[in-house]
């Protein structure tokens, strides 16, 4: 379970105090969450070089269909396709900040060093 306290509190992969992020986000204010660029507590890097984050998107890509798929075979039998896509649109909408923040914790620790 220690491993995977720092992925779930998004804390920094080598010491597991700092904050990865300082603001989550807010969907209202269409402000994307904002990352710090160096641990506080041991000062390691987030990113490491540009486009550092480009596979982070496959793992968004992941997540966006296991939150899809269950909507979709939930909801297929009650709602015309229109009204389904509309559904899936607003779900995607509504964990975009969520989805942004997990895919980079998760990257930023798999690929650590």
């Amino acid at each position: 379970m220690s491993k995977f306290r720092p992925i779930l509190s998004g804390t920094c992969p080598k010491c597991g105090k700092g904050k990865i992020f300082e603001t989550k986000g807010s969907l209202l204010q269409m402000k994307a969450p904002k990352m710090h660029e160096r641990c506080s507590g041991c000062g390691y890097r987030f990113d490491k070089e540009p486009g550092y984050f480009f596979g982070a998107m496959y793992i968004s890509y992941a997540l966006a269909v296991a939150e899809l798929l269950p909507v979709f075979l939930i909801f297929t039998w009650f709602l015309p396709l229109g009204w389904m896509f509309a559904l899936m649109f607003a779900v995607l909408i509504l964990t975009m900040f969520f989805n942004f923040r997990v895919s980079r914790v998760l990257w930023i620790h798999i690929f650590h060093e």
